[in-house]
């Protein structure tokens, strides 16, 4: 889905009563359920918090996006350790700290 048909979805919402929002956030949940039992880790308190802050921002106009967890990788980040010579990067940090 791109930016523009998600803030397209986004809108509609507001057009929405009550009970529509209530039933779109049951089949959201229920979704979300699902892709926990699929392998993906249910998101935390903090999370839902976060993200409802965000959905709130975006919909006073504060921010343009919602931005994804950042447990969940887009696949552009990919972590490759920087190998180095002599003793461990961390051991070093240890030894000056003292």
């Amino acid at each position: 889905m791109t930016h523009s048909e998600f803030n397209h979805l986004l809108g509609s919402i507001s057009a929405l009563s009550p009970e529509q929002m209530r039933q779109l956030r049951r089949e959201l949940d229920s979704k979300l359920a699902l892709s926990a039992v699929h392998g993906e880790p249910p998101l935390t308190e903090g999370e839902l918090a976060d993200q409802e802050a965000q959905r709130r921002l975006l919909a006073a106009g504060v921010i343009s996006e919602i931005k994804p967890s950042r447990r969940v990788s887009t696949g552009t980040e990919r972590f490759t350790p920087i190998p180095i010579q002599g003793e461990p990067l961390s051991e070093t940090i240890i030894r000056e700290r003292r």
